[in-house]
């Protein structure tokens, strides 16, 4: 009797188990077979495909207006002397393709100002202040990534709010010289492709340049669920110091006073160069982890809030720098007044840097950017970093002029639920990772994986 009960709980565990890979197929599409997630950095968009986002300006309106229509621009925008053509500011896609969002396009007549959002959650925002749907297909200028992957860059915005006017440039310095005239920085609203190395703006010569998708971050790292009422504690913001070794030419950073003056500053080894950012100790609302670890090869110190970044530098041969792996905790993305810090990588030098200073970033001789390592609170005003650690003090852009976080839909949220919250795979015991297994396949499979899991025990004990 024992072995036709036995024979009917294994046909029926491999009934729940085909039933189950449908549900994953169907719920879940972006996970493999193995129930991890499956790397999205390689689904990219076609950079064949790419057009380019046309820019012009109009003085007497005090109006920036950007469209991929050719016609639109010379037969509407161009026509009358009324706007200026300032040339190509951007390449993104005319229609939909992987990993892109579209980028919705809204006037206000009041104010004569073109407004430019990935984000659905601010339209009706803005539909309430008095814009509306611009005359573009789909409500759409065009589709870009939400996030840093397979070479994007950030599209910086700004806003000037005596001109009432937005204003987009994936130029650096150009958004910094904004923020000096009187524009805002409200933070980026998208991701797309250079017009030119350092995001100029080129006039009829403009062709796609695309940063290496080895160094942008995978879509988990910036992806979250939280929203942008949710923020951390500013009171418990800490500097994170930064000092730097001219002989080793490696930058190290740290939150632990101690370990900057012991370890680095006292053997000579390293200069202190101040408090480059604020972040936070331990883990609060909205933040992740920002690992750390050290190459002794390359005498490079690595930050960086992507799991699979961690475990790829992992086989590299670098090695968790401290016992909790962690420098501190960030944002993964603009929310609560924070800034991005930026990241750049010197290949001569073996040298990673991070900075939230953009005339830093753009101007650090052998360094290209690499892309937004995350967001936290600023120093100083312009990003510098504080030489004198009694006297800096957290500094962040106003709530308000945020970006609503839901840069991202929900559809692509609910794909990237597994990674945030993940630590990188340690030494830890085949027991302890074997409970991590159960309780993911469960939390994942849900009602199904937990009746697969449980005939097959009843199986093993018959």
């Amino acid at each position: 009797m024992s072995i036709f009960f036995r024979t009917f709980v294994f046909l029926l565990s491999s009934l729940v188990l085909v039933v189950v890979r449908i549900h994953c197929k169907i719920l879940h599409p972006k996970l493999t077979s193995h129930g991890e997630q499956a790397d999205t950095s390689s689904s990219c968009a076609d950079t064949s495909s790419l057009v380019p986002f046309l820019r012009a300006f109009s003085s007497s309106l005090q109006d920036h207006f950007y469209t991929t229509n050719v016609s639109e621009m010379t037969n509407s925008a161009l026509l009358g002397g009324v706007y200026s053509f300032e040339g190509e500011s951007a390449f993104l896609w005319s229609t939909p393709q992987p990993g892109t969002v579209p980028l919705f396009r809204l006037y206000n007549q009041n104010f004569t100002d073109h407004f430019y959002t990935v984000s659905s959650d601010e339209i009706p925002i803005l539909i309430n202040e008095g814009w509306t749907y611009d005359s573009a297909p789909n409500h759409t200028a065009g589709y870009v990534y939400p996030y840093s992957i397979c070479g994007a860059s950030p599209i910086y915005r700004l806003f000037d709010p005596v001109a009432m006017d937005h204003f987009y440039t994936m130029n650096i310095v150009e958004s910094q010289n904004a923020v000096q005239i009187g524009y805002q920085d409200q933070g980026i609203a998208g991701f797309a492709v250079l017009p030119s190395a350092n995001g100029t703006a080129v006039t009829n010569s403009a062709i796609p340049y695309v940063l290496p998708s080895t160094v942008t971050a995978t879509p988990e790292s910036q992806a979250s669920a939280s929203t942008s009422s949710s923020c951390a504690n500013n009171a418990d913001a800490i500097p994170l110091l930064r000092a730097y070794s001219s002989n080793v030419t490696d930058h190290f950073f740290t939150t632990n006073s101690t370990e900057m003056n012991a370890a680095a500053i006292a053997q000579d080894a390293y200069t202190f160069e101040g408090d480059a950012v604020f972040l936070w100790s331990t883990q609060e609302t909205s933040t992740v982890p920002l690992y750390r670890l050290y190459s002794e090869t390359a005498t490079d110190h690595f930050y960086t809030i992507d799991v699979n970044e961690t475990n790829e530098a992992l086989s590299l041969g670098y090695a968790f720098d401290t016992d909790s792996h962690i420098a501190g905790y960030v944002y993964p993305y603009s929310i609560c007044g924070a800034s991005p810090i930026y990241r750049l990588y010197s290949s001569s030098a073996r040298d990673h840097f991070y900075t939230m200073s953009q005339t830093e970033s753009a101007g650090a001789p052998g360094y290209i950017v690499e892309g937004i390592v995350g967001f936290a609170l600023l120093a100083s005003a312009d990003g510098q970093p504080q030489t004198a650690t009694v006297s800096a003090s957290p500094l962040l852009l106003p709530v308000s002029l945020d970006p609503s976080p839901v840069s991202i839909s929900s559809t692509f949220i609910s794909a990237f639920f597994t990674t945030i919250n993940t630590s990188p795979m340690t030494t830890s015991s085949a027991a302890s990772n074997s409970g991590q297994e159960v309780r993911r396949v469960v939390s994942y499979y849900g009602f199904p994986g937990a009746l697969m899991l449980g005939l097959i025990a009843v199986w093993v004990i018959l």
